[in-house]
Protein backbone atom coordinates (compact mmCIF):
# COMPACT_ATOMS: atom_id res chain seq x y z
CA UNK A 1 0.00 0.00 0.00
CA UNK A 2 1.44 3.36 -1.03
CA UNK A 3 1.61 5.92 1.79
CA UNK A 4 2.46 9.60 1.36
CA UNK A 5 5.40 10.59 3.58
CA UNK A 6 8.04 13.28 3.97
CA UNK A 7 11.41 11.80 3.04
CA UNK A 8 14.83 13.41 3.35
CA UNK A 9 16.97 12.95 0.23
CA UNK A 10 20.35 14.69 -0.16
CA UNK A 11 19.53 16.87 2.86
CA UNK A 12 16.31 18.15 1.22
CA UNK A 13 12.80 17.14 2.21
CA UNK A 14 10.50 15.68 -0.44
CA UNK A 15 6.88 14.52 -0.34
CA UNK A 16 6.98 10.95 -1.64
CA UNK A 17 4.92 7.81 -1.95
CA UNK A 18 6.39 4.94 0.06
CA UNK A 19 5.55 1.24 -0.25
CA UNK A 20 7.84 -1.01 1.79
CA UNK A 21 11.30 -0.58 0.32
CA UNK A 22 10.13 1.40 -2.75
CA UNK A 23 9.88 5.19 -2.90
CA UNK A 24 8.42 7.31 -5.69
CA UNK A 25 9.50 10.94 -5.64
CA UNK A 26 8.92 13.76 -8.15
CA UNK A 27 11.95 14.28 -10.40
CA UNK A 28 14.77 16.43 -9.03
CA UNK A 29 18.16 17.31 -10.49
CA UNK A 30 21.11 15.41 -9.06
CA UNK A 31 19.09 12.33 -8.11
CA UNK A 32 21.86 10.15 -9.59
CA UNK A 33 24.12 11.04 -6.63
CA UNK A 34 21.69 9.79 -3.97
CA UNK A 35 23.34 7.23 -1.68
CA UNK A 36 20.84 7.14 1.20
CA UNK A 37 17.40 8.39 2.21
CA UNK A 38 15.85 9.11 5.59
CA UNK A 39 12.29 7.95 6.27
CA UNK A 40 10.68 8.42 9.69
CA UNK A 41 14.08 9.29 11.17
CA UNK A 42 15.70 6.07 9.90
CA UNK A 43 18.44 6.24 7.27
CA UNK A 44 18.48 3.53 4.61
CA UNK A 45 21.05 2.92 1.85
CA UNK A 46 19.85 3.19 -1.76
CA UNK A 47 19.91 -0.04 -3.76
CA UNK A 48 18.70 1.38 -7.08
CA UNK A 49 17.49 4.60 -8.76
CA UNK A 50 15.30 4.74 -11.86
CA UNK A 51 14.04 7.74 -13.85
CA UNK A 52 10.66 6.20 -14.71
CA UNK A 53 10.21 6.18 -18.50
CA UNK A 54 13.18 8.58 -18.85
CA UNK A 55 10.60 11.39 -18.78
CA UNK A 56 12.10 13.39 -15.88
CA UNK A 57 8.78 13.21 -14.01
CA UNK A 58 9.17 10.50 -11.35
CA UNK A 59 12.18 8.86 -9.70
CA UNK A 60 11.70 5.35 -8.32
CA UNK A 61 14.11 4.55 -5.49
CA UNK A 62 14.64 1.13 -3.95
CA UNK A 63 16.18 1.13 -0.47
CA UNK A 64 17.45 -1.53 1.88
CA UNK A 65 15.04 -1.81 4.79
CA UNK A 66 16.36 -3.19 8.06
CA UNK A 67 13.52 -5.22 9.46
CA UNK A 68 14.03 -5.81 13.14
CA UNK A 69 12.87 -9.03 14.70
CA UNK A 70 10.34 -8.78 17.46
CA UNK A 71 11.53 -9.38 20.99
CA UNK A 72 8.90 -12.05 21.33
CA UNK A 73 10.75 -14.37 18.96
CA UNK A 74 13.95 -13.97 21.00
CA UNK A 75 12.40 -14.69 24.38
CA UNK A 76 13.14 -18.04 26.02
CA UNK A 77 10.10 -20.27 25.99
CA UNK A 78 9.19 -22.91 28.54
CA UNK A 79 9.93 -25.63 25.99
CA UNK A 80 13.48 -24.45 25.30
CA UNK A 81 14.51 -24.65 28.99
Amino acid sequence: MWIEKKVSINEKEHTCLVNGNEIEVPFFKGYENTLEVTIDGKTSPVLSLNNVGDRDETIKIEVKVNESKSNKSRETTKLSK
